[in-house]
């Protein structure tokens, strides 16, 4: 034992001494071929090369430990080594697959494209992993060749103690530097054999994707002929056993791409599951807290029948109808799971609010969903399954007339004509599809099959999708009722419902049309192509421009748009709520500069977007000031003085002004012009442009104080001092009038009929002062009557004089009829 430790430390230091001898010999020679050219320095210079020297060993030495610790964490292609196999030899199982043989179906193909879409997307991720992994490695073997290659020792002293010194220090860094070396170089020979092989796997996908687009022109080609054997001709001899062994074979494949995919999307699933989470806690705690007042909470209920009883199925069917469009080619096996399950939770949801008829429709339907979506998880087309097909097809149109015969009387009158068309449509796609399949277009029948049920029921599903969330948003709005700091009580339910319906309904039709082309199978040739429409470059003059540039910078400027609206209707929902317990708005105010830093915002990012080059950009500002210089003068000064307003605030929203003969409360301040609420209830539209150059008054700039004048008049021969004691009490205790400043009560004039007093207070909000001032009034009328203080009015002595023949013509009887 002991004669072997010694051997391996012998060993150790025999090649510590060749890797030190080694690494000196290439310095030294390095040095040596440069001695000759080496110029004859002094003692001073030598000092400071050689100090120069020692710090860049000292740097070689820090990198070193720098490389070997790098080494150490190693470089993460244990994935890529694991899961590189099985591509493989999927890829070389598909190399001996037949993509265009007379049974393939537009299913298969599809899938197939779906598989080594996402099996691409995985490989040039592992690529772009490697290239990292390589640049890394390439960088630390130049640094390692950068020892016995750097300038700096070409020039070593001639003292040979300080040349010793010199390899003293080389020679330690012999052994690390051989050892890095080596490791190096290995793992970059690792890095580039899987890079080759992860090029070759794309490579493959390249083609599998190219045979399978022109084998999927062919099969389109094709749609309307005749693909197989006439419905008479099929043989069924061996039915059961072929159905077996098609339906064994079938779920295997699924079962393989639908793992797959599920492997290397997690991230989808993730937020899918994360997304479903938040909508079932967030249903559930707002069903919760209107609980906890069970008599308001019946009649919130009421307008919330599925969110409040099923709040699992209803956070399910949402998360149901969005979660597959955030997958990237997912498998077709995946979506009709997505499908199904959506159609239970919506199956659970009508059972509260829809009658026992529909709601029994509706799961004879999911049968039929069921049934139809394992047809089209068969990637051949066997006999038996055209059997099962059209009989399945042709009971699905019996059922579906029956059905619409006997309950088309309950189809609410308003939507009796629509429904009543599209049930025709779909009435004609079954029964195009069971001729299709007759006459040997399977294909063809299975597209119309599978357009018309499938898009059916999706189109029911979207309308419970817009009803559940209309209905989760109403119990928020409810919930904020009751906790009023709360980000819903700033939203008013109606106002915001409108809004919002009418985006889902935009959003459920954009949906809708989706569904709708990939159950006809045309959805990626509608994508592709419209893809190469809005990309394509065209030409006016010298300028370039793309229709998807275009659409994408008036998309941006619309959601800028849209956003400084909701950011403006919180901030003045808000405002409404601070001016209810003070004049002062707390937001809107700077309400301005938000939205117009929100449209400047969006106006950049638009034009970084759609690509407009920034010359373009200067000749449409130019064209825009001579259009200011021109005609956009009253514009320009309108926004201009708009902005003035907002940094100098000679008026904020909420305020109480008078401009020119308007006089009002300042309800909102725009870019163009403000808004101005009169006392009479009218909205008045005033330039922002008038509002500094016409004399403005603002009541409220500094305080919301106001005075106000009693004038009160006394008959002659009435006690002043007396009258003078009533006003100071009427005043001083009178909670509403303010005592600083101090109330003043003066002898005005001495009228025709009465001695005037003027009354002079100060109230705290301009909002009351009428209201006060009617008090006092009355409370001083009430005094004076107490007090036998005649208010005196003016009087008229009236004297009518008539003159003598008149009163002899009044004095002389009418002869009667019965004396003539």
């Amino acid at each position: 034992m002991l004669k072997r430790i010694c051997l391996f430390l012998f060993l150790c230091i025999s090649i510590h001494s060749v890797y030190s001898q080694n690494l000196k010999d290439s310095i030294f020679k390095v040095g040596k071929d440069n001695a000759t050219t080496a110029p004859v320095s002094t003692n001073s210079s030598a000092d400071t090369a050689f100090s120069n020297i020692i710090q860049r060993v000292d740097f070689y030495s820090n990198k070193f430990n720098e490389i070997n610790t790098q080494l150490n964490e190693g470089f993460d292609t244990l994935e890529i080594s694991d899961d590189l196999p099985e591509i493989e030899s999927r890829q070389a199982a598909f190399q001996n697959n037949s993509f265009n043989g007379s049974a393939v179906t537009l299913r298969y193909l599809s899938s197939f494209q779906d598989y080594f879409a996402n099996t691409r997307k995985q490989l040039d991720k592992w690529e772009k992993l490697l290239n990292i992994h390589n640049e890394t490695l390439v960088e630390m073997q130049e640094i390692l060749c950068g020892l016995t290659t750097d300038s700096t020792f070409k020039n070593l002293p001639a003292d040979s103690a300080l040349r010793n010194r010199f390899f003293t220090r080389i020679n330690s860094l012999g052994p690390k530097w051989y050892r890095l070396d080596s490791i190096t170089l290995k793992a970059i020979a690792n890095i580039g054999f899987l890079q080759n092989r992860v090029s070759a796997a794309q490579l493959q996908v390249i083609e599998f994707n190219e045979q399978i687009k022109s084998n999927l022109k062919k099969l389109n080609e094709r749609t309307f002929t005749k693909e197989f054997d006439y419905f008479w001709d099929i043989k069924i001899n061996a039915f059961f056993k072929e159905s077996k062994d098609a339906l064994y074979k079938t779920l295997i494949i699924n079962y393989r791409i639908f793992t797959f995919y599920l492997k290397y999307s997690y991230k989808v699933h993730i937020i899918n599951l994360c997304l479903f989470l938040l909508l079932f806690i967030w249903l559930t705690r707002n069903r919760n807290i209107i609980l906890k007042n069970p008599a308001a909470a019946k009649s919130i209920f009421q307008n919330a029948l599925l969110t409040s009883k099923f709040p699992l199925a209803s956070a399910l069917a949402v998360t149901c109808t969005i979660g597959p469009f955030f997958y990237y080619h997912p498998p077709i096996i995946l979506n009709q799971i997505y499908l199904i399950v959506l159609m239970v939770c919506i199956g659970v949801l009508m059972s509260r609010t829809y009658s026992k008829s529909i709601v029994f429709c509706w799961f004879a339907l999911l049968g039929f969903v069921i049934l139809f979506s394992l047809s089209n998880l068969y990637f051949e087309v066997y006999s038996s399954e055209r059997v099962i097909f059209f009989f399945l097809n042709a009971f699905l149109l019996l059922f579906s007339i029956l059905y619409f015969r006997r309950h088309q009387s309950e189809i609410p009158e308003n939507y009796q004509t629509k429904i009543t068309y599209l049930s025709y449509l779909y009435f004609g796609l079954l029964v195009f599809a069971l001729f299709a399949n007759f006459f040997g277009r399977y294909s063809l029948a299975k597209i119309a099959t599978t357009t018309a049920i499938f898009t059916i029921v999706e189109g029911f599903s979207l309308l419970i999708f817009i009803k559940v969330v209309t209905e989760g948003i109403f119990l928020q709005m409810e919930v904020g009722k009751i906790k009023v700091n709360t980000m819903s009580s700033y939203l008013d339910f109606k106002n915001l419902n409108i809004r919002i319906g009418k985006f889902l309904k935009l959003l459920s039709i954009f949906l809708l049309i989706i569904y709708f082309t990939q159950n006809l199978g045309i959805f990626d040739a509608i994508y592709d192509e419209t893809k190469k429409f809005l990309l394509e470059v065209r030409k006016i003059g010298k300028s370039s421009f793309t229709f998807g540039g275009f659409i994408l910078f008036i998309f941006i400027i619309y959601l800028a748009s849209v956003i400084a609206k909701v950011v403006s209707y919180f901030f003045e929902f808000a405002d409404e709520q601070a001016l209810k317990k003070t004049r002062k708005a707390k937001f809107s105010s700077s309400l301005l500069l938000v939205r117009l830093a929100i449209w400047i915002v969006g106006f950049l990012i638009a034009i970084a977007a759609s690509g407009i080059a920034l010359d373009r950009l200067t000749i449409i500002l130019g064209a825009l000031g001579v259009g200011i210089g021109f005609g956009l003068q009253n514009i320009a000064n309108n926004v201009v003085s708009g902005l003035v307003m907002v940094f100098e605030k000679p008026i904020q929203v909420g305020d109480f002004i008078e401009v020119g003969e308007t006089t009002g409360t300042v309800r909102s301040m725009g870019i163009r012009a403000s808004k101005i609420l009169t006392l009479e209830g009218a909205e008045v539209i005033v330039p922002n442009g008038d509002l500094l150059s016409e004399n403005l008054i603002n009541w409220t700039l500094s305080n919301t104080h106001k005075r106000i004048c009693l004038e009160v008049g006394v008959a002659y021969g009435t006690d002043i001092d007396k009258v003078k004691a009533i006003f100071k009490q009427i005043l001083d205790d009178s909670k509403d009038v303010m005592k600083e400043p101090e109330p003043l009560i003066l002898l005005h004039e001495f009228a025709e009929s009465s001695i005037t007093f003027n009354l002079l207070c100060w109230v705290a909000d301009i909002d009351d002062w009428l209201t006060i001032k009617s008090v006092l009034m009355s409370q001083i009328y009430e005094a004076f009557y107490k007090q036998n203080i005649k208010i005196p009015f003016p009087q008229r002595d009236v004297n009518v004089y008539l003159k003598e023949d008149f009163i002899k013509e009044k004095q002389v009887p009418k002869p009667k009829k019965a004396d003539l």
